[in-house]
């Protein structure tokens, strides 16, 4: 799952730009789970904390403004994907120096935006390091590195780290399907 931010004050163009990636993620069996903004406060008191993987500005006549809010995002999530859309390319220096993976043209493109979309999502899966799984409603992520390791109690599962041991509902062969592609080493033994 690719958890996706978008934050353009045209409301027709945050249409647009959610309803193309949501057909992507479909043509290309990706789930997105998408979050429209069309003001840049709504947009800022969603950024911090890890939320975002990918996030698409809107540059607007005030852009050293939304230069800066994209680098906030920067500071909450350092691995976040930052894909900027402007109404030219003259601003692409002034982008380049703000972290930027790449810069679309309005009017969108649709073949172009697929391309920096497919791209975005081939970045997140080499930087992908952590487990992912649902707690509450609420997506959780856990750094591999602070596993410790996988317990079955029940119909739960839990999560021992470094810091805490959290429950989820799960089973460890269901675990051990999502740990198959990861970029970490996890052993299955079992309990006797």
């Amino acid at each position: 799952m690719i958890r996706i931010g978008i934050y353009d004050s045209d409301m027709l163009m945050l249409s647009e730009m959610e309803s193309l990636l949501l057909k992507l993620g479909s043509e290309e069996k990706i789930f997105v789970d998408i979050d429209v903004f069309n003001t840049k406060s709504e947009f800022l008191s969603h950024l911090s904390g890890d939320v975002f993987d990918l996030i698409y500005v809107s540059i607007d006549k005030d852009y050293e403004d939304t230069v800066c809010l994209a680098n906030k995002a920067k500071q909450y999530n350092q691995h976040i994907i930052i894909i900027y859309v402007a109404e030219n390319e003259s601003l692409w220096k002034v982008l380049l120096e703000a972290n930027m993976f790449r810069l679309i043209t309005k009017p969108i493109e649709p073949g172009f935006f697929r391309k920096c979309f497919i791209d975005a999502c081939e970045s997140l899966d080499n930087r992908k390091n952590y487990f992912e799984y649902k707690y509450r409603g609420k997506i959780c992520r856990v750094i591999f590195n602070d596993i410790l390791f996988f317990e079955s109690s029940g119909r739960y599962v839990i999560i021992h780290t470094k810091e805490e041991s959290t429950r989820m509902i799960g089973t460890l062969s269901t675990i051990e399907c999502q740990l198959q592609y990861a970029k970490a080493a996890f052993l299955r033994i079992h309990q006797s």
